[in-house]
């Protein structure tokens, strides 16, 4: 209890104390007095015992919102190093693709992303003063296909997800490099058109870009085959990809140069 407070209400106490013992001399010692004083005195240690409560309940409901402060705090540093955390494992993963391919990169984040129901793209904090053009492949992990940049302005660029209805790149399947077409579709499963139905495509076969449409460069990893069926009339195979990566829970980009 606040010692100051106390001490004014005990300092109270003793005053009409001194007054009740007072009219009770006076009134030699009369039994009304000695009850009203006894009354009295009950109801002050009730007064202080109720201060003393409040004002421990406010010291601990101060100490309570230092903590969550605190908490706060901590939890504001976490995620600033899973940022950088992620970042260094995306930068680490780029390099090594650089010295086995050559390549360039531009690292972008990630700042908006468009409602899924009318399109699958985002937007990243790199345009044309970075050296962003329409047409190059952005990735993730050093080697995992995200999409590719349909619009640049000067400082942003608009990304279209390989998961979009209208994303197409020609790709090899399996071991065996069969050559085929992969189609982004929306809420629906993507999948690879164009493969006859005589070649052998498995369950978990890896999807990945050929190079051959002269798109992008091949080897970058667009998933692995979820299902294959042969459907009646149809002349090619029916064949389901998930992809590897959900971009809607990545935050950070690699642009090819």
């Amino acid at each position: 209890m606040n010692p100051i407070i106390k001490n004014k209400i005990l300092g109270i106490g003793l005053l009409i104390f001194f007054l009740i013992s007072s009219q009770s001399a006076l009134a030699d010692n009369n039994s009304i007095f000695s009850n009203f004083r006894s009354g009295l005195l009950n109801i002050i240690r009730m007064i202080d015992y109720w201060v003393g409560g409040f004002l421990n309940y406010k010291q601990i409901q101060e100490e309570n919102n230092v903590l969550i402060f605190q908490n706060r705090a901590l939890k504001s540093l976490l995620i600033e190093y899973r940022d950088l955390k992620d970042e260094n494992e995306l930068l680490r993963e780029a390099l090594q693709l650089k010295k086995t391919k050559d390549i360039n990169f531009i690292l972008a984040n990630i700042i908006g992303r468009s409602p899924l129901n009318f399109s699958q793209t985002f937007v990243i904090d790199k345009g044309e003063e970075d050296g962003i053009k329409v047409g190059q492949a952005v990735i993730w992990g050093g080697k995992t296909l995200v999409g590719e940049v349909i619009e640049v302005s000067k400082n942003f660029s608009t990304v279209k997800a390989l998961t979009d209805t209208e994303f197409k790149v020609a790709v090899f399947v399996g071991d065996n490099k069969i050559e085929g077409l992969f189609k982004g579709n929306g809420f629906l499963d993507s999948y690879v058109d164009l493969i006859p139905l005589k070649e052998q495509v498995q369950e978990k076969d890896q999807v990945y870009t050929s190079g051959l449409d002269k798109k992008f460069i091949r080897g970058l990893y667009i998933g692995e085959v979820k299902s294959v069926e042969k459907l009646q009339d149809k002349i090619f195979l029916d064949i389901k990809v998930e992809p590897a990566l959900d971009w809607t829970k990545i935050y950070q980009v690699l642009v090819i140069k």
